[in-house]
């Protein structure tokens, strides 16, 4: 399905793309079996959409480029901080070949290098984990300070409330709040 910038869920078939371009360009069909029905869709004309078990949502954010379009970002968590991935394409992608041993996931992922990113509701600007390596204490409980106890872990440095816990920070704040 698809849901455009109206609100409007039309149900369909997206014709399923590489990670990369996905983000980017949907084509959508009403009927799979009427090629009259296609149509090629932008992601900034769309809130939402969802191909097989993946949901886009799309949002400020691709691959941090400063004017901030609008691209369709995979969810990976849902909660108060919602977690996406964005791929990027690796630059020397059209050379690029599976290498022996290598799974299929992990050429994938050199071939489209992820970033993990997060947005918390009411925010406007994701946020990143290399966005928030550097001084994170200061960073991570001014973004969490709605959640005192949480917040304050994080000042104080208790063992868990560093950066490298970052994704269970998130989950430990997103089973407390309420959505």
């Amino acid at each position: 399905y698809i849901i455009d910038g109206t609100g409007k869920k039309t149900e369909g078939f997206i014709k399923y793309q590489n990670r990369y371009s996905m983000q980017k360009n949907i084509v959508f069909y009403t009927d799979k079996n009427n090629k009259k029905t296609k149509q090629k869709l932008k992601s900034e004309d769309l809130t939402e959409y969802k191909v097989a078990d993946k949901l886009y949502h799309c949002i400020h954010y691709s691959g941090g480029l400063l004017k901030k379009p609008i691209r369709g970002n995979l969810v990976v968590k849902e909660g108060c901080i919602m977690e996406y991935v964005w791929y990027e394409r690796d630059e020397n992608y059209s050379t690029m070949r599976k290498q022996s041993g290598e799974t299929q996931e992990e050429f994938l992922n050199r071939l489209y290098p992820p970033t993990t990113l997060f947005l918390k509701d009411g925010d406007s600007e994701v946020k990143t984990i290399a966005g928030m390596a550097l001084k994170f204490s200061k960073k991570a409980s001014e973004w969490l300070s709605d959640n005192s106890d949480i917040s304050g872990k994080i000042v104080a440095k208790e063992k868990g409330y560093k950066a490298l816990n970052i994704l269970q920070i998130i989950d430990e704040y997103n089973e407390s709040c309420e959505k």
